[in-house]
């Protein structure tokens, strides 16, 4: 699929026009930050929040940044292994960069493509930069703001139903038009009768959105759940299955009324083809796919279908996205004070959210900047590698 701007220029043609400077060096941090509590998601249990963060250099000294979760996966030993295809390479050349990379060994694709995500991210980090201009301009950009979708109820098992309640009543108040609440063993009727208070506490415009994270085990049990969803008005069930697993998607669509999300962990965009058939919510996440372009692929195959696009966090980079693409209809957040996703400290500069939207940052670059010095300070590990 060839990528078009939402003003009909070619992205990669804009953004190629400085391909002459090369990949000088590659850095990888990896760090490991404690949360205040556990962070619950379906079945799995993380007391850390950890990150693969990485940084490029072109020989101008131009820097790209990227970043990631590592999902408890060795991502960093994979990225590390792989960026001696990256390092003298031209900026410009991401496509046949990524191509050589990923051709490596398709038994451990899904985790090359992760590593690979996060050296695309960068690369086209580095070429903004090099145009002088946020990624959004160089896609098209149509706006300047963007609805936020926040997250909210991390640590509930700690702080109890009713601050949770009053948070989703807060983030109405300021102008949110649609929440995602975490909420762990999502049949249970105790689960079900705090979303169905949380669900009273909101105004009836107001979207409410739960995320499984593939924690139903079978068919049967997901229609079950989503009906139960239903009867209190949840309005889209995330991720109850494994994107694989996109037939049994179709048949809980078939089962059910509820809206289904689903795609942040995809790891080829083909999948996104397949997942198309049965969500209303089509989730890309560019640190997860292959990168930028891979993200935008799922974005057009949205557009031409007609399904909204919410973005899985990196909220920054999401907002790149989503403002040259109409179909992206809101950006995910976490917010800094939940502590829940503590990457946050290392930004220079928090996202501006007002009434509700996400203003688009003018920065040049994908929208990530890294206070990189005080990252290495507090890493866990650190690799350089510099172009032979």
């Amino acid at each position: 699929m060839t990528l078009q701007s939402a003003r009909g220029e070619s992205a990669i043609t804009v953004i190629n026009g400085d391909v002459g400077h090369r990949v000088a060096l590659a850095e990888i941090i990896g760090c490991s930050l404690t949360l205040p509590a556990p962070v619950r998601l379906g079945d799995a249990v993380y007391a850390t929040r950890d990150y693969v963060a990485l940084r490029l250099v072109d020989d101008t000294g131009a820097e790209g940044f990227a970043f990631g979760y590592t999902r408890g996966t060795p991502l960093a030993a994979t990225l590390k292994s792989m960026l001696r295809l990256v390092a003298g390479t031209r900026v410009g050349d991401r496509q046949g960069t990524l191509q050589r990379i990923l051709s490596a060994s398709p038994a451990v694709r899904p985790l090359l493509v992760r590593a690979a995500s996060l050296a695309d991210i960068a690369l086209w980090d580095l070429a903004a930069k090099r145009a002088g201009a946020p990624l959004g301009d160089l896609l098209g950009a149509t706006r300047d703001r963007v609805p936020v979708m926040p997250v909210a109820g991390y640590f509930r098992d700690v702080r109890g139903d009713e601050s949770v309640i009053e948070e989703v009543t807060e983030l109405e108040r300021c102008g949110h038009r649609q929440i995602k609440l975490m909420v762990g063993d999502l049949g249970s009727p105790k689960s079900i009768a705090f979303l169905s208070r949380a669900r009273d506490a909101l105004r009836p415009e107001t979207r409410l959105a739960v995320d499984a994270h593939y924690s139903l085990a079978t068919l049967p049990e997901a229609i079950r759940t989503a009906r139960l969803l239903e009867d209190v008005g949840v309005a889209v069930l995330e991720d109850p299955f494994a994107p694989i697993e996109w037939r049994r998607l179709r048949e809980l669509h078939r089962g059910t009324g509820i809206e289904l999300a689903a795609g942040e962990d995809v790891v080829d965009p083909v999948q996104y083809l397949d997942l198309l058939e049965s969500v209303s919510v089509l989730r890309v996440d560019p640190t997860t796919c292959g990168g930028i372009r891979a993200a935008l692929s799922g974005i057009e195959a949205a557009s031409l279908r007609g399904v909204d696009v919410i973005p899985h966090v990196f909220t920054a980079v999401a907002t790149q996205l989503a403002c040259a693409y109409p179909i992206v209809t809101s950006v995910e957040h976490i917010s800094s004070a939940s502590g829940s996703d503590p990457i946050d400290r290392y930004f220079d500069g928090e996202i501006e959210i007002e009434a509700g939207e996400a203003v688009v940052d003018r920065r040049p670059g994908v929208g990530i900047h890294l206070d990189w010095e005080r990252l290495r300070r507090d890493a866990v590990s650190v690799v350089r590698i510099d172009a032979a």
